[in-house]
């Protein structure tokens, strides 16, 4: 079994420990960290998902892979980040208000700021009200909105809609995404742009601000 493999089963039993430990092996061995996030963690994350649907995991075993994941996150992390990196502009980042996710937002927050932007996390159940005071406040470039339940999808578009009653709507890009989340919602909302991923996330954040070759 190669170390890939092995993290994703450590992730899917959630232990902790055991994932970490081969997160590391896995960069001294010269994987990109965007190589063990698509080919070991989110392929954990889709099993233990389909465990979630199926009843075979509950709530403690999602908390437990959750908690490993986040853990590789944070080595993970580390290591992309270069000293030298052009500075891209500046992204407010958070789930929206009702959805407690984090892990599809801190995967794309750890490849923005790999790429050269500042992006601040507001964390988790963000009000829109939170959102266009940071905004404000930080006068950022950016606008990263993410969800996981289609019942807070919602909340997504309220927030647009207080960014455009604060008159701040064509002075900050926004980008929106989730697995719930499709071109065609984020067209409907009035979104700048959707990431199906996040690399996918970190090219549309260039593009929207014509920050360098795409």
């Amino acid at each position: 079994m190669n170390s890939l493999r092995q993290l994703e089963c450590a992730i899917i039993k959630g232990n902790t420990k055991r994932a970490t430990a081969i997160t590391e092996k896995c960069l001294e061995d010269g994987f990109h960290p965007s190589t063990i996030i698509e080919q070991g963690i989110l392929k954990a994350m889709e099993v233990v998902g389909e465990k979630w649907k199926t009843y075979e995991y509950f709530i403690p075993n999602i908390l437990v892979s959750a908690m490993a994941t986040k853990s590789c996150l944070n080595i993970l992390h580390h290591s992309l980040k270069t000293p030298a990196i052009q500075y891209l502009g500046k992204a407010i980042a958070g789930t929206v208000e009702g959805d407690i996710h984090e892990i599809g937002k801190n995967i794309v927050v750890m490849f923005m700021e790999g790429a050269g932007f500042e992006v601040i996390d507001l964390g988790v159940d963000v009000s829109p009200e939170t959102f266009i005071k940071v905004v404000k406040k930080e006068k950022a470039h950016l606008l990263l909105l993410s969800c996981l339940y289609t019942v807070t999808m919602h909340a997504m578009e309220d927030t647009l809609i207080a960014l455009k009653k604060a008159g701040l709507k064509d002075k900050v890009k926004t980008i929106i995404g989730g697995a719930p989340i499709t071109q065609q919602f984020a067209n409907s909302i009035g979104a700048d742009g959707f990431g199906i991923d996040a690399m996918e996330g970190v090219k549309k954040a260039k593009k929207l601000l014509h920050r360098g070759r795409l």
